[in-house]
């Protein structure tokens, strides 16, 4: 089973799934990082999750966006933690596309709520599993 986590540092969406991805919520990104790694560690426990998929921000231009590095510190104290394989999942305007879905499908959200991080969760896994096939 994969969680993806679409990092980010107010929220952190998560996704689970090997073949559909389906959303697994939000954490608050603002916690300190034990009580989150925790909260991670909890899904991955109860949903039986051997890798762990973190979204990488790309800009436009192909370059890797400011979030890159935290996301990969973070990625690194996840394994270390949880001894969990991590990988990396480029990815460019996954929550723009994850606020579009959700218009699209008449679901409403407050961006405080998490939704649409969990949705660009949701969309980092569906893009990982695509690209392992």
């Amino acid at each position: 089973m994969f969680l993806a986590i679409d990092y980010g540092k107010k929220r952190i969406g998560l996704a689970t799934g090997e073949v559909i991805p389906k959303g697994a919520g939000m954490i608050d990104g603002t916690k300190p990082r034990q009580f989150v790694f925790e909260q991670i560690a909890k899904i991955c426990t109860d949903n039986e999750v051997n890798k762990i998929i973190i979204g990488l921000p790309f800009l436009g231009s192909g370059d890797e966006g400011s979030l890159a590095e935290e996301a990969r510190e973070f990625g690194q104290g996840l394994s270390d933690v949880l001894s969990i394989s991590v990988d990396y999942e480029e990815e460019q305007y996954t929550s723009a596309e994850a606020e579009r879905i959700l218009s699209e499908n008449h679901v409403r959200y407050d961006r405080e709520e998490g939704k649409v991080d969990e949705m660009a969760a949701v969309l980092i896994l569906e893009q990982y599993i695509n690209n392992l096939k």
